[in-house]
Formats: structure tokens, C-alpha cells, sequence
């Protein structure tokens, strides 16, 4: 007898012995070479192209070991969580907020888009690597969202923003403990991505690939952007309780903070009393209920904890010259491996009788409490200046005054903000910074770095900027180019027709005089230098204006 035919096998069946939705996501990932943001750039479109090839040779490989072994590629709908939504939603709301105020976060959209289709497609093949089912939900929404407000990667280099996703993935999937009875991961996936990724970047001394300074600069540039992510964070903390871990760090980071300013009389933020970047980390980086600690008394120490990591990480790390946005990075991978020992710790000695006598409430009641507490500390901040206000910190002056007194790191703060400044483009604090490289007292002397910035400050019609060039090349003939000195003195000869500006009219004398930069002419240095004179200023003046010192005023 013939053998009976066999049924043919289910079209869901066929479909699970071919890795299609792995493909299709590498196709969609692919696809996204298509967008002007990423067709701008030829490194960028590698990165995109490179990771797509590389997910879709991972994904022929899968088929064929199953096409031996006859494994099959099954999906499951996992069930919406709403720690994955509900934070989702609220990081989106962020960046929408911060990007009205900074375009740049609209234009990576894009991309934020391509990580998010290669962190499904790289957890499918995973999860089939695996060898188990691969769970489809929003999961890798807030990993995306969550990691991208602290770190981009520069397009150059934007295939290192892939390895870091990857990373936040294989973190979630390899390094897991037991706890509570179950086997469950031990990092925040994102904290895990950003403090791995950190790490690396501080060793290399490669934080130049990165936009990280910059985000942790422009994401306080939203007016009332603190209250914002307040109010957000109340919503995450009214449906997942974890009110109390923001609460204790930012209790602590105030206490600290003002500590620092009583006994030195400077601020330890130079222009902030709390970064507007360790604000946003102590609401989305130490709230995952999933790696942080159960009780009550364990969060208040988890997250006071955190608060004293940021004060001490950004300290050291200032000291060390290394970028300090990475305070807020670095601390959770070592809080994340203590949960277990704070939960013991929560639960003996006086620690386990409050928790007991705390069990008598609703949660949920207590969570209002907290939330209460935290909204009381947080109008605290506002209304007394301590977020939201201008600080004294931000003004150079302030600065200048507190080095000439001795205060503690006052002249490395000084350089800090004169640096901040400067990168964001202030005419007056380019040439403060130009004074700074051409005294030497805090930071290396560069004469070419000086007629860098005071070029720079004269470009965008700064007066002292102009007489820096000027005196830069008159007394010291050195100058970044012969057009910059010409702008500059032309700028200054139309100030000194147009009013008493002293320091103008003896530098044109000195100009002309000498036909350095003018032509030579005696007539009209003779009239310029009488100008000075009369105007109080000598008319050849003996040394440059900024070698006076920094007790001095700089020019």
C-alpha cells in the first residue's frame, strides 16, 4: 500500500519556519536610508545600512540551523504593561517640549525611529537565538526614549548608538539574579546601555563623538522646564509608587548643595543650584520599579543614595577634567547591584519595624503621602529661587569677584562658565575666553587660541573683541589673519568717529604710526592720539590691556 498523504501543514505553521518579521524589520531599518537626515551624511548612511545588513545575515543564518534542526520562529502578543506606555508617553511629551526650544531633537526623529525598528528586529532574533518564543510589546519604547535624552552619537560615528541599544538589550537578557523568588534582570536596560557606553567613552577620551554635553545643556532651554517634568513625573510616580527614590535624591541634592554654598560662599553647579539634567535622571533613571528596591525604607535610601552619588561623581569628575554629565549615568549600574542588600538592610533593625507599622496603610494612601511630601519640597524649589530663577552662578562677574577672593574653585568655575558661554556663542565671553588663553593663569597659555576667540567676538561686533585683535597684533604681531585685523580696526575707527572711545582712538594712533594695519600715516595718528588723550586714555599705551591679571578688569 502507498504511504496516506499528508496534510498540508498550517499557513501559520509555514510562516513560523522563516524568520519574516526579523527581514522585514532589517527591510524597514534599511529603508531608512531614505530620509534627508540620514542621506546627509555617507558615514551615517553606512551606520544604517551596515546594521540592517548585519541583522538580515544574523536572520539568514538563524533560518538555516532551523531549517535542520527544525525549529520554528514563533511570535507572541505580550500584553501591554503600562511601566512600558505610561513612560513612554510621558518621555515623548519631554521631547516634544525640548524640541520647540531646540530643533535639533525634531531633526533626529529619524532616528530615534531607525533605533526603535533595530531594537525590535535585534530582540526578535534574540529571543529566536534563544531558542523561545519572541514577545512583541512597547518595551523597547522607553529604552529608546529614555536613552536617547542623555546620549546621541555624533552621525560619524552613530553606529556606537546601535552598539549602545544592543547593549541595553543583551544587559536585560544575560545579566539577571534571583529575587523574590523569580529570575528577573538586574539593570534598568537604558541605565544599563548609558553607564556601559560612559564607561568607554571616559577610558577612550572620546566624549568629542557624542552630542551628551550638549543635550544635558539644551534640554533646560524650555522656559518652566523643571515644572514640566515634575508634573510628568507625578504621573509615573501616582501609577507605579516610586515617588519616594526622586524625593530623597533631590532632598538630598538640595541639602548638599545649600551645605556647599553656606560654608564657601560659591555654588558647587557653578550656574545652577540643581542641573536641570540631574533633575530629569533622578525622575527616569532611578524609577524603575523592576531594579529598584520594594519597601518604602529602601527607596528613600536608594534614591538618597543616588542624589549623594551625583554630588560626589560630579565633584571628581570636574576635578579629573571630565565631562560631568555623566554624573548622573554612572551611579546607577552600583545602585542597581545593591537592591538586593537595601532590601535586607530596609528589612531588619528599626527599618523592618516602620515597614511593618507602615503595612497598617493602603499603599496607595502612603504613595499619596509621599507625593504630598514630594510636591511640598518641590514648591519649596520654586518659590524660593532654587530652580526655575536666574542664579547668581551664571554671571562672570560673580566668578571673577569669588576667584579674586580665594574662594575654593572659583577659577576653574570661572573658566567653566566663560567656556559655556563662549560654545553657546556670547560675543563678550569669546573674548573673555581669548583673555583667559592669553594670561595663562587658568588654563594652558595659547596665543593662537586667544586670536581664535577674539576674532571670533569681533566677528559678531563685539567692541572688545575688536581691540583685542587690535592690540594682539600691535604689540604682540600675532593675528589669526590679516582680514580679521582689518575688520577689526575698521570697526574700531568707525566707534571712534562716532564718540568718546578712548582705547580706539590710541590703538588707530598706534596703527597709523607704525602702518601696521593702516596705512602710515603721521596726520592721522597724530589726531587719534590726541583723541586718546583727551579722552583720559594715554596715547601709547605701554602693555596690552590684559596683562594686568585677573584681579584686574577684563577687557
Amino acid at each position: 500500500m502507498g504511504r496516506s498523504a499528508q496534510p498540508p501543514a498550517p499557513a501559520s505553521s509555514r510562516w513560523e519556519r522563516l524568520p519574516a518579521a526579523a527581514l522585514a524589520l532589517a527591510a524597514a531599518l534599511f529603508a531608512c536610508v531614505l530620509f534627508p537626515r540620514v542621506q546627509a551624511n555617507p558615514h551615517l548612511v553606512g551606520s544604517v545600512a551596515g546594521v540592517a545588513a548585519g541583522l538580515v545575515v544574523w536572520a539568514l543564518l538563524l533560518w538555516a540551523a532551523a531549517r535542520r534542526s527544525g525549529r520554528r520562529f514563533q511570535i507572541e502578543c505580550a500584553p501591554l504593561l503600562k511601566s512600558h506606555y505610561i513612560q513612554g508617553s510621558v518621555q515623548i511629551c519631554v521631547y516634544l517640549y525640548w524640541g520647540w526650544y531646540w530643533p535639533n531633537v525634531y531633526a533626529e526623529a529619524p532616528l530615534f525611529l531607525a533605533q526603535l525598528v533595530f531594537l525590535y528586529a535585534f530582540d526578535a532574533l534574540l529571543s529566536w537565538t534563544r531558542g523561545r518564543s519572541w514577545r512583541v510589546g512597547c518595551g523597547p519604547l522607553p529604552i529608546i526614549l529614555s536613552t536617547n535624552v542623555f546620549i546621541w552619537f555624533r552621525d560619524d560615528w552613530y553606529y556606537w548608538q546601535f552598539a549602545l541599544v544592543a547593549t541595553a538589550a543583551l544587559g536585560k537578557e544575560f545579566i539577571k539574579w534571583q529575587r523574590e523568588g523569580k529570575r528577573t534582570h538586574i539593570f534598568n536596560p537604558s541605565a544599563f546601555g548609558l553607564g556601559v557606553v560612559s564607561l568607554i567613552l571616559i577610558v577612550t577620551g572620546t566624549t568629542q563623538y557624542t552630542f551628551g554635553p550638549e543635550i544635558a545643556t539644551t534640554i533646560g532651554r524650555p522656559p518652566h522646564i523643571y515644572l514640566e517634568i515634575f508634573l510628568l513625573g507625578l504621573v509615573v510616580q501616582y501609577f507605579f509608587s516610586v515617588t519616594l527614590m526622586t524625593l530623597s535624591a533631590a532632598a538630598v541634592l538640595c541639602f548638599l548643595d545649600l551645605a556647599y554654598t553656606r560654608i564657601t560662599g560659591t555654588y558647587f553647579f557653578v550656574d545652577t543650584s540643581l542641573p536641570i539634567a540631574i533633575f530629569l535622571g533622578l525622575h527616569l533613571l532611578v524609577t524603575d520599579p523592576s531594579t529598584s528596591p520594594r519597601s518604602n525604607s529602601g527607596r528613600v535610601i536608594f534614591g538618597g543614595l543616588y542624589g549623594l552619588a551625583n554630588f560626589v561623581l560630579y565633584w571628581v569628575l570636574e576635578r579629573y577634567g571630565i565631562p560631568e554629565f555623566y554624573d548622573k549615568l554612572l551611579p546607577v549600574l552600583a545602585l542597581n547591584l545593591s537592591v538586593r542588600a537595601i532590601d535586607r538592610f530596609a528589612a531588619a533593625g528599626w527599618l523592618g519595624l516602620l515597614a511593618r507599622f507602615e503595612a497598617r496603610f493602603m499603599p496607595r494612601t502612603l504613595n499619596f503621602a509621599h507625593m504630598g511630601c514630594w510636591a511640598v519640597l518641590f514648591a519649596w524649589m520654586l518659590g524660593s529661587g532654587f530652580v526655575e530663577a536666574p542664579h547668581p552662578g551664571a554671571s562672570i562677574d560673580f566668578w571673577k569677584q569669588a576667584y579674586v577672593e580665594g574662594k575654593p574653585g572659583a577659577g576653574k568655575k570661572l573658566y567653566k562658565l566663560i567656556g559655556a558661554q563662549a560654545d553657546g556663542g556670547s560675543p563678550a565671553a569669546c573674548n573673555e575666553l581669548g583673555v583667559l588663553y592669553l594670561q595663562g593663569e587658568l588654563v594652558t597659555q595659547d596665543h593662537g587660541a586667544a586670536a581664535f576667540y577674539f576674532s571670533k567676538a569681533a566677528a559678531s561686533g563685539d567692541r572688545d573683541g575688536c581691540a583685542n585683535v587690535a592690540t594682539q597684533f600691535l604689540f604682540l604681531h600675532e593675528a589669526r589673519s590679516d582680514a580679521d585685523v582689518a575688520h577689526a580696526l575698521a570697526a574700531l575707527e568707525a566707534l571712534a568717529e562716532k564718540g568718546k572711545d578712548a582705547r580706539a582712538c590710541s590703538l588707530l594712533g598706534i596703527a597709523y604710526e607704525t602702518g601696521r594695519g593702516r596705512p602710515l600715516d603721521a596726520a592721522r595718528a597724530a589726531q587719534f592720539q590726541r583723541l586718546a588723550t583727551l579722552f583720559g586714555e594715554p596715547a601709547k599705551p605701554v602693555q596690552p590691556a590684559w596683562q594686568g591679571g585677573l584681579p584686574a578688569v577684563l577687557h
